[in-house]
């Protein structure tokens, strides 16, 4: 019996698939985080942004919550985390200190 020999331009061809695949797989990974830390980073901004206006404009004293920031008309919708589609608890606080915003996530 004769036993079939795989040559060597298919083992090529089969490791440059891997390879890419590996490659093209990791850069695909690494895009989809970067673009999830993006959202968040927008809306940690927003947040942050209404909650300084809403001190600066003297309508919000020491803690906020987010509740207060609807209440108050700075922010129109309910913040959504954009990854998990998951509502923020409106009663997370906000405390504006040394002329920064300190959100507890």
């Amino acid at each position: 019996m004769e036993k079939k020999r795989i040559s060597n331009f298919a083992i090529f061809i089969t490791t440059i698939v891997i390879i890419a695949v590996i490659l093209i797989t990791q850069t695909i990974v690494t895009i989809n985080n970067r673009h999830e830390e993006k959202l968040l980073y927008a809306m940690h901004s927003k947040v942050e942004y209404y909650a300084k206006r809403c001190f600066l404009e003297d309508v919000c004293k020491d803690n906020v919550t987010l509740q207060m920031l609807y209440d108050n008309q700075f922010l129109n919708e309910e913040v959504v985390n954009p990854i998990t589609k998951e509502v923020i608890d409106p009663n997370l606080e906000i405390k504006f200190e040394d002329n920064k915003i300190v959100i507890k996530w």
